[in-house]
């Protein structure tokens, strides 16, 4: 389950537009997962929509209006100028309020507050002397840092991965029970009543059963190229825990360790 409660006011000034915003989050852990990675998720996900909301309300205002406009007379297009704000939007974090472990559930609350007008003129206006040509996929729009843009990209992948979760969850409770109920591990996803493709989707090209338990993806969509593997060890309240390792880039404080 995954709850979100927002809660917007926005307050005309002059010349400043205000924005204030309550947030709340719900995340529910999967098997084997740990208070922290449930809740580090959680902000995660919370942190996502709020850059969502905020880049709803800049895309209102004249300023980006105006370097839309530069974009398109060098035909770059409007999605490359939202993911320019996006990449600046990394900055801008909700204040917790509250967190609350039920055992099962992490529950955040957070407000935000912020001047749009500023915000909007964070990206700069691409100068017209620039040569038109097209824009490489993991090249940063005009006049944003190429280090922002990095840990702009490496944001997302980790949000990719973290929206694979709900299926990962799933399945880790099924091979759980199949232990535990028979004593050993399942050889395939078969074995549990899984056909494969059942699995596959949008983010996930390939899942299939190693030794031990161990359950490995090959990850699609934005994540092409990329794997997650995630196994059990013996602990925990149930007498089993869950690790993973991926080859995504996860940046500081991954909820998976990096693998090459």
């Amino acid at each position: 389950m995954r709850t979100v409660v927002a809660v917007l006011l926005l307050v005309w000034g002059a010349p400043a537009l205000a924005m204030s915003l309550a947030l709340a989050k719900v995340e529910r852990a999967g098997e084997g997962e740990s208070e922290q990675q449930v809740c580090d998720r959680a902000l995660q996900m919370m942190t996502e929509e709020l850059h969502a909301s905020l880049l709803s309300v800049i895309a209102a205002t004249d300023d980006y209006q105006t370097r839309m406009q530069a974009y398109k007379e060098q035909d770059r297009s409007e999605s490359l100028l939202r993911d320019a704000y996006l990449s600046q939007l990394q900055e801008e974090k909700p204040t917790l309020q509250g967190r609350r472990w039920s055992g099962s559930r992490c529950t955040l609350r957070a407000r935000y507050e912020a001047d749009i007008d500023a915000l909007a003129r964070r990206v700069p206006i691409p100068e017209k002397s620039q040569t038109n040509r097209p824009q490489h996929q993991d090249e940063p729009p005009p006049g944003i840092d190429p280090k922002t843009w990095e840990l702009f990209s490496s944001s997302r992948d980790r949000s990719a991965l973290a929206q694979t979760f709900s299926t990962v969850s799933v399945l880790r409770m099924q091979i759980s029970e199949y232990y535990l109920s028979s004593g050993t591990w399942p050889g395939s996803l078969n074995d549990m009543g899984i056909a494969p493709e059942q699995v596959v989707g949008q983010r996930i090209k390939r899942a299939y059963m190693l030794r031990e338990g161990m359950l490995k993806l090959e990850l699609g969509g934005r994540l092409e190229g990329h794997e997650l593997t995630t196994w059990p060890v013996e602990g925990g309240v149930r007498g089993l825990e869950w690790q993973c390792s991926t080859t995504v880039n996860m940046g500081p404080n991954g909820f998976c360790e990096q693998a090459e």
